[in-house]
Protein backbone atom coordinates (compact mmCIF):
# COMPACT_ATOMS: atom_id res chain seq x y z
CA UNK A 1 0.00 0.00 0.00
CA UNK A 2 1.19 3.59 -0.55
CA UNK A 3 2.47 4.92 2.09
CA UNK A 4 0.31 8.50 1.41
CA UNK A 5 -2.40 6.40 3.52
CA UNK A 6 -0.66 6.93 6.54
CA UNK A 7 -2.54 9.24 8.74
CA UNK A 8 -1.54 12.89 9.69
CA UNK A 9 -0.02 14.41 12.72
CA UNK A 10 -2.50 14.15 15.31
CA UNK A 11 -2.58 10.65 14.12
CA UNK A 12 -5.81 8.34 15.02
CA UNK A 13 -6.52 6.70 18.77
CA UNK A 14 -5.17 3.06 19.17
CA UNK A 15 -8.52 1.31 19.17
CA UNK A 16 -9.00 -2.25 17.59
CA UNK A 17 -9.08 -0.50 14.34
CA UNK A 18 -6.47 1.42 15.05
CA UNK A 19 -3.77 -0.90 12.91
CA UNK A 20 -3.45 0.17 9.35
CA UNK A 21 -4.35 -2.26 6.34
CA UNK A 22 -0.71 -2.26 5.73
CA UNK A 23 0.66 -3.43 9.37
CA UNK A 24 -2.11 -6.13 9.63
CA UNK A 25 -1.39 -7.78 6.48
CA UNK A 26 2.05 -7.40 7.60
CA UNK A 27 1.77 -9.11 10.88
CA UNK A 28 -0.76 -12.14 8.75
CA UNK A 29 2.60 -12.81 6.68
CA UNK A 30 4.75 -12.96 9.87
CA UNK A 31 2.21 -15.47 11.39
CA UNK A 32 2.04 -17.64 8.66
CA UNK A 33 -1.14 -16.84 8.09
CA UNK A 34 -0.96 -15.70 4.41
CA UNK A 35 2.08 -15.39 1.92
CA UNK A 36 4.16 -12.77 1.52
CA UNK A 37 3.11 -12.65 -2.46
CA UNK A 38 -0.61 -11.53 -0.82
CA UNK A 39 0.56 -8.38 1.06
CA UNK A 40 1.23 -6.42 -1.78
CA UNK A 41 3.34 -2.94 -1.24
CA UNK A 42 0.87 -0.93 -2.98
CA UNK A 43 -2.71 -1.43 -3.39
CA UNK A 44 -3.87 -2.51 -6.57
CA UNK A 45 -6.52 0.70 -6.44
CA UNK A 46 -3.88 3.00 -6.15
CA UNK A 47 -3.22 3.19 -10.35
CA UNK A 48 -3.74 6.69 -11.49
CA UNK A 49 -6.94 7.18 -13.23
CA UNK A 50 -4.96 7.74 -16.87
CA UNK A 51 -3.40 4.05 -15.93
CA UNK A 52 -7.38 2.35 -15.34
CA UNK A 53 -8.81 4.25 -18.36
CA UNK A 54 -11.45 5.85 -16.83
CA UNK A 55 -12.49 8.84 -14.84
CA UNK A 56 -12.51 9.23 -10.77
CA UNK A 57 -15.91 9.95 -10.00
CA UNK A 58 -15.58 8.75 -6.05
CA UNK A 59 -13.58 9.92 -3.02
CA UNK A 60 -13.48 7.03 -0.48
CA UNK A 61 -13.04 8.79 3.00
CA UNK A 62 -12.92 7.52 6.46
CA UNK A 63 -11.53 4.85 8.73
CA UNK A 64 -10.50 0.91 7.66
CA UNK A 65 -13.73 0.13 6.01
CA UNK A 66 -12.84 2.72 4.13
CA UNK A 67 -9.58 1.66 3.70
CA UNK A 68 -10.42 -2.29 3.33
CA UNK A 69 -12.27 -1.63 0.07
CA UNK A 70 -9.71 0.86 -1.08
CA UNK A 71 -7.18 -1.82 -1.51
CA UNK A 72 -9.28 -4.37 -2.16
CA UNK A 73 -10.49 -2.06 -4.97
CA UNK A 74 -13.89 -3.39 -4.38
CA UNK A 75 -15.93 -0.34 -5.50
CA UNK A 76 -14.26 -0.74 -9.04
CA UNK A 77 -14.96 -4.13 -9.34
CA UNK A 78 -18.41 -4.04 -8.54
CA UNK A 79 -18.67 -0.74 -10.73
CA UNK A 80 -17.24 -2.87 -14.05
CA UNK A 81 -19.34 -6.01 -13.11
CA UNK A 82 -22.37 -3.94 -13.39
CA UNK A 83 -21.27 -2.73 -17.06
CA UNK A 84 -19.24 0.68 -15.85
CA UNK A 85 -15.31 0.33 -15.76
CA UNK A 86 -15.15 3.72 -16.52
CA UNK A 87 -16.28 4.98 -12.95
CA UNK A 88 -13.15 4.77 -10.92
CA UNK A 89 -12.75 5.35 -7.20
CA UNK A 90 -9.57 7.08 -5.36
CA UNK A 91 -8.88 6.70 -1.46
CA UNK A 92 -5.04 6.79 -1.39
CA UNK A 93 -4.91 9.50 1.13
CA UNK A 94 -8.42 9.43 2.64
CA UNK A 95 -8.64 6.12 3.89
CA UNK A 96 -7.07 5.50 6.86
CA UNK A 97 -7.21 2.85 9.35
CA UNK A 98 -7.87 3.60 13.01
CA UNK A 99 -9.33 7.00 12.18
CA UNK A 100 -12.35 8.78 13.81
CA UNK A 101 -15.00 11.06 13.34
CA UNK A 102 -13.46 12.91 16.12
CA UNK A 103 -10.24 13.43 14.02
CA UNK A 104 -12.25 14.12 10.40
CA UNK A 105 -13.62 17.16 12.03
CA UNK A 106 -9.95 18.73 12.51
CA UNK A 107 -8.50 20.83 10.37
CA UNK A 108 -5.43 18.41 9.13
CA UNK A 109 -8.01 15.70 7.92
CA UNK A 110 -10.25 18.45 6.49
CA UNK A 111 -7.24 19.44 4.50
CA UNK A 112 -7.21 15.81 3.29
CA UNK A 113 -10.28 15.61 2.10
CA UNK A 114 -9.27 19.45 0.37
CA UNK A 115 -6.73 18.76 -1.17
CA UNK A 116 -8.33 15.19 -2.56
CA UNK A 117 -11.28 17.02 -4.50
CA UNK A 118 -8.90 19.51 -5.38
CA UNK A 119 -7.03 16.92 -7.22
CA UNK A 120 -10.07 14.66 -8.64
CA UNK A 121 -12.13 17.56 -9.81
CA UNK A 122 -14.50 15.18 -11.49
CA UNK A 123 -15.80 13.60 -8.36
CA UNK A 124 -19.34 13.54 -7.82
CA UNK A 125 -19.59 11.07 -4.60
CA UNK A 126 -17.58 11.35 -1.39
CA UNK A 127 -18.44 8.00 0.41
CA UNK A 128 -17.75 8.52 3.89
CA UNK A 129 -17.27 5.70 6.27
CA UNK A 130 -16.75 7.08 10.35
CA UNK A 131 -17.82 6.02 13.49
CA UNK A 132 -16.87 2.59 14.00
CA UNK A 133 -13.91 3.73 15.84
CA UNK A 134 -15.55 6.35 17.93
CA UNK A 135 -18.32 3.51 19.09
CA UNK A 136 -15.81 0.46 19.28
CA UNK A 137 -13.69 2.79 21.65
CA UNK A 138 -14.99 1.09 24.88
CA UNK A 139 -15.11 2.31 28.47
CA UNK A 140 -11.48 3.31 27.86
CA UNK A 141 -11.36 5.09 25.18
CA UNK A 142 -15.14 7.05 25.72
CA UNK A 143 -16.52 4.69 23.30
CA UNK A 144 -19.86 2.50 24.25
CA UNK A 145 -19.82 -0.22 26.25
CA UNK A 146 -22.44 -2.54 28.16
CA UNK A 147 -22.20 -0.49 31.46
CA UNK A 148 -23.00 2.69 29.36
CA UNK A 149 -26.20 4.15 30.54
CA UNK A 150 -29.09 5.61 28.00
CA UNK A 151 -28.22 9.35 28.66
CA UNK A 152 -24.33 8.98 27.68
CA UNK A 153 -24.85 6.63 24.88
CA UNK A 154 -27.68 9.25 23.62
CA UNK A 155 -24.54 11.97 23.69
CA UNK A 156 -22.06 9.60 22.26
CA UNK A 157 -24.57 9.30 19.38
CA UNK A 158 -25.00 12.90 19.23
CA UNK A 159 -21.20 13.54 19.58
CA UNK A 160 -20.47 11.25 16.47
CA UNK A 161 -23.28 13.11 14.49
CA UNK A 162 -21.87 16.33 15.36
CA UNK A 163 -18.44 15.48 13.90
CA UNK A 164 -19.96 14.01 10.82
CA UNK A 165 -21.94 16.57 10.42
CA UNK A 166 -18.62 18.84 10.41
CA UNK A 167 -17.30 17.01 7.96
CA UNK A 168 -20.08 16.59 5.64
CA UNK A 169 -20.78 20.34 5.86
CA UNK A 170 -16.81 20.82 4.68
CA UNK A 171 -17.06 18.79 1.50
CA UNK A 172 -20.44 20.64 0.76
CA UNK A 173 -18.40 23.72 1.20
CA UNK A 174 -16.02 22.89 -1.32
CA UNK A 175 -18.47 21.65 -3.63
CA UNK A 176 -22.04 22.17 -3.47
CA UNK A 177 -22.90 19.72 -5.86
CA UNK A 178 -21.36 16.95 -4.49
CA UNK A 179 -23.00 13.98 -2.70
CA UNK A 180 -21.81 12.52 0.40
CA UNK A 181 -22.66 9.06 0.46
CA UNK A 182 -22.61 7.95 4.24
CA UNK A 183 -21.83 4.40 3.75
CA UNK A 184 -21.34 2.36 7.33
CA UNK A 185 -20.82 -0.92 8.94
CA UNK A 186 -22.48 -4.29 9.30
CA UNK A 187 -22.77 -6.31 12.90
CA UNK A 188 -19.50 -7.58 14.61
CA UNK A 189 -18.77 -10.86 15.68
CA UNK A 190 -17.00 -11.29 18.89
CA UNK A 191 -18.21 -14.82 19.13
CA UNK A 192 -15.60 -16.87 17.70
CA UNK A 193 -13.14 -14.31 16.16
CA UNK A 194 -9.83 -15.57 15.75
CA UNK A 195 -7.04 -12.48 15.54
CA UNK A 196 -5.88 -11.19 18.73
CA UNK A 197 -6.60 -7.83 18.79
CA UNK A 198 -9.99 -9.02 19.72
CA UNK A 199 -10.51 -10.08 23.17
CA UNK A 200 -9.14 -6.63 24.58
CA UNK A 201 -11.61 -4.65 22.60
CA UNK A 202 -14.20 -7.01 23.52
CA UNK A 203 -13.29 -6.83 27.03
CA UNK A 204 -13.14 -2.78 26.62
CA UNK A 205 -16.83 -3.29 25.33
CA UNK A 206 -17.71 -4.63 28.47
CA UNK A 207 -17.97 -8.20 26.90
CA UNK A 208 -21.20 -7.80 25.20
CA UNK A 209 -23.45 -10.36 23.82
CA UNK A 210 -23.97 -10.20 20.12
CA UNK A 211 -27.87 -8.55 21.10
CA UNK A 212 -26.13 -5.69 22.98
CA UNK A 213 -23.65 -4.59 20.68
CA UNK A 214 -26.12 -4.90 17.51
CA UNK A 215 -28.66 -3.23 19.31
CA UNK A 216 -26.43 -0.39 20.17
CA UNK A 217 -25.19 -0.37 16.19
CA UNK A 218 -28.78 -0.18 14.99
CA UNK A 219 -29.41 2.75 17.43
CA UNK A 220 -26.33 4.52 16.40
CA UNK A 221 -27.34 3.01 12.15
CA UNK A 222 -31.01 5.21 12.76
CA UNK A 223 -29.27 8.27 14.00
CA UNK A 224 -27.21 8.38 11.00
CA UNK A 225 -29.95 7.88 8.68
CA UNK A 226 -32.13 10.47 10.57
CA UNK A 227 -29.18 12.68 9.72
CA UNK A 228 -29.18 12.29 6.45
CA UNK A 229 -32.76 11.95 5.72
CA UNK A 230 -32.55 16.08 6.81
CA UNK A 231 -29.91 16.91 3.71
CA UNK A 232 -30.83 17.32 0.47
CA UNK A 233 -27.04 15.86 -0.72
CA UNK A 234 -26.52 13.47 1.51
CA UNK A 235 -27.54 9.79 1.55
CA UNK A 236 -27.03 6.78 4.13
CA UNK A 237 -27.03 2.86 2.89
CA UNK A 238 -27.67 0.44 5.78
CA UNK A 239 -26.06 -2.93 5.79
CA UNK A 240 -27.02 -4.21 9.12
CA UNK A 241 -27.46 -8.20 8.75
CA UNK A 242 -26.33 -7.88 5.08
CA UNK A 243 -23.82 -10.78 6.08
CA UNK A 244 -25.93 -12.59 7.56
CA UNK A 245 -28.57 -12.84 4.05
CA UNK A 246 -25.63 -13.53 1.86
CA UNK A 247 -24.18 -16.27 4.22
CA UNK A 248 -26.09 -17.45 6.78
CA UNK A 249 -25.46 -20.22 9.31
CA UNK A 250 -25.77 -23.88 6.96
CA UNK A 251 -24.32 -25.70 10.19
CA UNK A 252 -27.69 -24.43 12.32
CA UNK A 253 -29.83 -25.04 9.22
CA UNK A 254 -30.29 -21.20 8.31
CA UNK A 255 -29.33 -20.86 4.89
CA UNK A 256 -28.28 -17.88 2.74
CA UNK A 257 -31.39 -15.55 2.01
CA UNK A 258 -33.36 -17.17 4.67
CA UNK A 259 -32.39 -14.17 7.44
CA UNK A 260 -34.13 -11.08 5.77
CA UNK A 261 -32.01 -7.41 6.70
CA UNK A 262 -31.76 -6.91 9.94
CA UNK A 263 -31.33 -10.11 10.53
CA UNK A 264 -30.92 -11.66 14.08
CA UNK A 265 -29.70 -9.09 15.97
CA UNK A 266 -29.06 -11.90 18.63
CA UNK A 267 -26.19 -13.39 16.16
CA UNK A 268 -22.85 -11.40 14.98
CA UNK A 269 -22.55 -11.69 11.52
CA UNK A 270 -21.18 -15.36 10.42
CA UNK A 271 -17.68 -15.68 10.38
CA UNK A 272 -17.17 -17.15 7.50
CA UNK A 273 -17.92 -13.15 6.08
CA UNK A 274 -15.17 -12.17 7.87
CA UNK A 275 -11.78 -11.22 7.49
CA UNK A 276 -9.63 -14.10 7.06
CA UNK A 277 -12.91 -16.04 8.57
CA UNK A 278 -11.21 -14.50 11.75
CA UNK A 279 -12.27 -11.36 12.52
CA UNK A 280 -14.09 -9.77 15.11
CA UNK A 281 -14.52 -6.43 12.78
CA UNK A 282 -13.23 -6.08 9.00
CA UNK A 283 -15.03 -8.18 6.53
CA UNK A 284 -13.20 -10.49 4.10
CA UNK A 285 -13.03 -9.38 -0.08
CA UNK A 286 -16.36 -11.18 -0.50
CA UNK A 287 -17.75 -9.31 2.11
CA UNK A 288 -16.70 -6.07 0.95
CA UNK A 289 -17.80 -6.80 -2.72
CA UNK A 290 -21.22 -7.47 -1.31
CA UNK A 291 -21.11 -4.39 0.22
CA UNK A 292 -20.06 -2.76 -2.82
CA UNK A 293 -23.00 -4.07 -5.00
CA UNK A 294 -24.92 -3.34 -2.07
CA UNK A 295 -24.23 0.10 -2.68
CA UNK A 296 -24.23 0.11 -6.30
CA UNK A 297 -27.62 -1.53 -6.26
CA UNK A 298 -29.09 0.99 -3.26
CA UNK A 299 -27.26 4.33 -4.26
CA UNK A 300 -24.99 4.40 -7.58
CA UNK A 301 -26.88 2.33 -10.04
CA UNK A 302 -29.29 5.68 -10.01
CA UNK A 303 -26.49 8.66 -8.58
CA UNK A 304 -23.64 7.82 -11.47
CA UNK A 305 -25.36 6.69 -14.67
CA UNK A 306 -27.59 9.34 -15.40
CA UNK A 307 -30.85 8.13 -14.47
CA UNK A 308 -31.22 10.81 -11.33
CA UNK A 309 -31.42 14.73 -11.70
CA UNK A 310 -32.81 15.57 -8.32
CA UNK A 311 -31.82 17.67 -5.33
CA UNK A 312 -31.23 14.47 -3.29
CA UNK A 313 -31.05 10.50 -3.37
CA UNK A 314 -34.81 8.95 -3.86
CA UNK A 315 -33.83 5.43 -2.79
CA UNK A 316 -35.22 2.52 -5.26
CA UNK A 317 -36.98 -0.54 -3.63
CA UNK A 318 -34.20 -2.16 -1.20
CA UNK A 319 -36.52 -4.91 -0.29
CA UNK A 320 -35.60 -7.03 -3.47
CA UNK A 321 -32.67 -8.79 -1.53
CA UNK A 322 -31.12 -11.21 -3.63
CA UNK A 323 -28.84 -13.50 -1.95
CA UNK A 324 -25.73 -14.76 -3.59
CA UNK A 325 -24.78 -11.51 -5.90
Amino acid sequence: MSNSSCPPSGSPSQSYLAPTVASMLAWLVAVGLIWPGLAPAQSPAADSASERGGTVKVLMVGDSWAEFMWVAGSLRTIFAANGHPEILEEGGTTAISGSTAAEWAQPEFLALISDALANHPEVEVVQLTIGGNDFLAGQPGGGWHTGMSAEDFTALQAQVLGHAETVVDHILSIRPGLHVLLSQYDYTNFVDSLLPQCPGTFNDLGQPTPLQINTAATQLQDQVEAFAATRSRVTSVRFLGLMQFHFGFPDEGIEPGDLIPPGDLSRPSPLPSMFLQSDCFHLGGSGYDLIAQHLWDGFYALQLTGLLFTDGFESGDLSAWTPGR
